[in-house]
């Protein structure tokens, strides 16, 4: 019996150790195939965002390469450029290049917008553009206007090469280090002189029409905007020749220092600035003037795109503002606010109207860009200027041979405009 009972108990202990061994693979064979179901989800998964990623690589690459056009394009007219695409590729006979044609249809896609402020900028020359938009860039410091027999110099600025080497407005430059100018090689030319620390071989046509050679430095040129002056009875003159990205800060120190002098009235030129950063003639308005909007702006679909507003503090002495024909864009929206805010008198002529503005857009790669136009302005009352201007409070003419000269370039004496500005300034200094 006891033989029996201890193998009675040993064959159970063996099955009780069989069943705990089917047990455990039970449990073993349950999380494996949770894990391989769990294997199997996180591969599709992977292999699913793997497949989207490639897909939608693909599709941006394809998007890329693909010129699309609006729905509202006759169907027509995009065959038609379609076959002069492949008439020209098939059996043009002269020589050519596919970029060739493709940079002269971006300028053309432009141009036939019919906007004289929105432009394409040609590869390698966005630099400039920038750098004068900006007012600091690499040159010699002047500014000029190309024709077929060269630069003519239109202007000279303070502390520069240009200036130190005695070049003058009115002169002529007809070649850069031994290159001949033309129109066809302005970025040529700009690029040689935009180079910081170079030395540069100028051909110049004197105004006495004797041809000289000048050798000057290239150098960095920070263009200064705002030129001040104050008088003994307290009245101070300030001159913004363009928005540059500094000068409403420019401004601001000018009007610290004219306040510190004792300041009791102030004559503000615009004439001649063509505009610049709306950011930093929005800070001009806003030192000059009270609390409200200082001008807003629509985009294409007519929404209100953007609202500028100045605070409460204000500049607190009598102001007379100049502005003339050359007056614009930025500028027009410091003098619509001054009108519409009533803070003072304008004196000159009407303005020169343009109140859409632009923004531009760069392509690293080949150094090009654009310039669009993308908004309307509106002055505080809500009147849109552009093609119309801001007629003065009081109009005065200057000689012919005066009206498109800047301030600067006036003779003393002969500025009309300005000394009726004095004359009207001066009259509302306390007695």
């Amino acid at each position: 019996m006891k033989l029996y009972s201890i193998r009675n108990r040993t064959l159970r202990e063996q099955s009780d150790n069989m069943e705990n061994e089917t047990k455990e693979v039970r449990i073993s064979g349950v999380v494996l195939l949770l894990v391989a179901v769990l294997l199997i989800a996180v591969t599709a998964a992977v292999c699913l965002t793997v497949s989207n990623r490639i897909y939608k690589n693909r599709l941006e690459k394809e998007r890329t390469y693909k010129v699309l056009f609006s729905s509202e394009t006759d169907p027509y007219k995009l065959a038609k450029l379609q076959d002069i695409i492949d008439f020209v590729s098939k059996d043009f006979a002269l020589e050519y290049t596919g970029d060739q044609l493709v940079e002269g249809a971006i300028d053309g896609y432009v141009n036939a917008l019919g906007d004289r402020y929105s432009y394409y900028i040609k590869p390698g020359d966005y630099s400039s553009y920038n750098d004068y938009i900006t007012g600091t860039y690499a040159g010699i410091g002047i500014a000029t206007s190309f024709s077929d027999e060269g630069m003519t110099i239109t202007d000279v600025f303070e502390d520069t090469p240009a200036k130190e080497a005695g070049l003058s407005v009115g002169e002529l430059i007809t070649h850069v280090n031994g290159l001949k100018i033309g129109t066809s090689e302005a970025s040529q030319v700009g690029s040689m002189l935009g180079q910081e620390g170079v030395i540069v071989k100028l051909t110049v046509v004197g105004l006495d029409g004797i041809t000289r050679e000048v050798e000057m430095k290239t150098a960095i040129i920070s263009r200064q905007s705002v030129f001040g002056m104050g008088y003994e009875d307290g009245v101070y003159y300030i001159r913004i020749s363009q928005f540059d990205s500094d000068t409403g800060d420019e401004f601001n120190q000018m009007i610290k220092v004219a306040e510190n002098g004792g300041m009791k009235a102030l004559v503000l030129d615009l004439r001649g600035n063509p505009g610049g950063y709306e950011r930093q003639a929005d800070m001009v308005a806003d030192t000059l003037l009270g609390e409200g909007i200082i001008a807003y702006s629509e985009d294409k679909n007519g929404k209100r795109a953007s609202e500028v507003k100045s605070d409460a503090a204000e500049l607190n002495v009598p102001v007379v503002l100049l502005v003339n024909a050359n007056t614009a864009s930025a500028s027009e929206l410091v003098a619509g606010a001054f009108r519409d805010f009533k803070k003072g008198t304008i004196v000159g002529k009407r303005t020169f109207g343009k109140a859409i503005g632009q923004i531009s857009r760069s392509y690293s790669e080949d150094g090009s860009g654009i310039v669009l136009t993308v908004a309307t302005y509106f002055t505080p009352s809500g009147e849109c200027i552009h093609g119309v201007g801001i007629a003065p409070d009081v109009e005065i003419s200057l000689e012919a041979e005066y009206e498109n000269l800047t301030p600067d370039k006036i003779p003393a004496g002969e500025d009309a405009q300005l000394e009726k500005a004095f004359e009207l300034v001066r009259s509302k200094l306390p007695q």
